[in-house]
């Protein structure tokens, strides 16, 4: 049985379920685990992420959008070599991978016609049932059941910390820098589960651009900047695109060194079983460690400790 996973949350999620070595083709942003990156990549983007900055990649994506013209190239020749059994792709989000309709196009060029697994998930429940979906289809229903079993054990476990937490801290989790966008799918059921107020007050929602006005209004006592696939240290290389702004010091998270750039690309942009690490950082950040949890040291970033505070301090 050969898979092509053109979805690094669905890659991580085959790899989690023994199914590594049936993993023939991967996009470019599978990244984890590590010994994925020896797959042969067979989806690529247009754009080099690592050259361009927030607003760059944003200018870049709308305009490709708005041209009806995709960012990302398939090579139909090493697919045909690889002949592989099921693509597996998504409808979640164009920008993250390349999607089921435009595979439906590129199915004509291959010599022998797989099929199509679509995952899509944009919460929690829905991560879970995409496992239940993998798990089922390629005969390992066990291990899925397990996977989503200790999902649930440790959000179980969060909740039973978090729900004896009276005033919620107001959580904001900036999906882009520049622009602004609020994280939309299932951070704000994260920041729910780990016991804090999300600027968006549930449901599943799409990421959406914002203004600082609204920011301001939101005035949250925590920020945890996510830009969707970045780890720490690209963050940083364009950090200084939000801190140029006078007027942060409006902000109580910014006043009381509560600002964490955190490693989107590991813990949050992926529908995958790793969330969970996500929502265990966020929880023991904003209730001051006193949730028993030790992230690693790739995890979150204190921006306290990467630039001088005393300059936003009202």
């Amino acid at each position: 049985m050969k898979i092509i996973s053109l979805v690094p949350g669905a890659t991580e999620i085959l790899c989690a379920l023994g199914l590594e070595d049936n993993i023939y083709g991967v996009s470019h942003k599978c990244n984890f685990p590590e010994s994925i990156k020896n797959k042969e990549v067979v989806l690529d983007s247009t754009l080099d992420f690592r050259k361009l900055n927030s607003l760059q990649i944003d200018t870049a994506i709308n305009e490709s959008a708005s041209s009806n013209k995709s960012i990302y190239l398939l090579d139909i020749e090493a697919i045909n070599k690889i002949e592989p059994d099921f693509i597996i792709t998504q409808d979640l989000c164009e920008v993250c991978a390349i999607s089921s309709s435009q595979i439906e196009e590129i199915l004509l060029k291959l010599s022998k016609k797989p099929e199509i697994i679509t995952t899509s998930p944009r919460s929690i429940k829905e991560i879970n049932e995409s496992i239940l979906l993998l798990a089922d289809k390629f005969k390992v229903k066990d291990k899925g059941i397990e996977l989503v079993n200790k999902i649930n054990g440790e959000i179980k476990t969060i909740l039973s910390f978090s729900k004896n937490i009276i005033d919620k801290p107001r959580v904001f989790c900036m999906d882009w820098i520049n622009p602004i966008y609020s994280a939309g799918h299932w951070v704000p059921e994260i920041v729910n589960i780990a016991g804090g107020t999300s600027i968006k007050l549930g449901g599943t929602q799409n990421s959406e651009k914002i203004t600082f006005e609204k920011l301001l209004e939101f005035a949250p006592h925590f920020i945890f900047i996510m830009p969707c696939g970045y780890d720490i240290e690209q963050t940083l290389n364009e950090i200084n695109l939000l801190l140029e702004n006078p007027e942060l010091n409006k902000i109580p998270a910014f006043n009381s060194g509560q600002v964490y750039i955190v490693n989107a690309n590991a813990y949050f942009s992926k529908g995958t079983y790793r969330l969970i690490e996500g929502i265990k950082i966020i929880t023991r950040t904003i209730n001051q460690k006193s949730f028993n949890y030790e992230p690693e040291p790739d995890a979150i970033l204190n921006l306290q400790n990467y630039i001088h505070f005393e300059s936003f301090a009202g």
